[in-house]
């Protein structure tokens, strides 16, 4: 089928609508836009790996909005961070296979791999260090009072007066290995 004059028009209107910065400000998150300019930045400073990383987890993020519950809509910035750490866990994985330790040492792909995983998790957000996290917690668990502490549902009630102590920095933390933290500090505590 030709293109006419008026489908290609429609086209180009399309097209200017899905790339124009209003409507990409609005609908994707402030993590996903940052991921963006940095693939355009890495593009035009003409830095392959960069903008192959980029690339691919950019095309991750758009596989987790396809298959999230609802399609339409954008992922948020909680589900860009999982997906980023999904991507830094593959490449972590892949990078131990290469390693010059092990029995199939790429050298190259090692190195390739530890560069993709310091890219991606750059744009993480700054987590609080473990020590931070530790005294918040030993300090929420303090002041429960034994009744509370035998209670079943402490850990998520301990969870969450954590993830609002830390605020913002609570983004950038990884949820299971502070599940672990805060099971420990209960069960060292009764």
């Amino acid at each position: 089928m030709l293109a006419t004059a008026s489908t290609s028009r429609v086209l180009a209107r399309a097209r200017w609508i899905h790339t124009s910065s209003a409507l990409r400000d609005e609908a994707r998150s402030a993590l996903e836009i940052k991921l963006r300019d940095g693939l355009k930045a890495a593009m035009k400073s003409k830095d392959k790996p960069v903008t192959t990383c980029m690339k691919t987890i950019l095309a991750d993020v758009v596989n987790a909005t396809k298959s999230s519950p609802d399609p339409s809509k954008p992922l948020s910035d909680d589900g860009v961070i999982a997906t980023l750490r999904k991507g830094i866990q593959n490449r972590t994985q892949a990078a131990l296979s290469y390693a010059p330790d092990s029995s199939s040492s790429h050298s190259e792909n090692y190195e390739n791999l530890q560069k993709e995983i310091s890219i991606l998790q750059s744009y993480l957000p700054k987590a609080p260090s473990l020590d931070e996290i530790s005294r918040t917690l030993s300090e929420i668990v303090q002041s429960l009072d034994k009744e509370a502490r035998e209670n079943k549902s402490v850990v998520g009630i301990v969870m969450k007066q954590l993830m609002e102590k830390l605020g913002e920095g609570a983004k950038g933390v990884d949820k299971k290995e502070v599940g672990k933290l805060v099971f420990d500090a209960l069960r060292g505590n009764k």
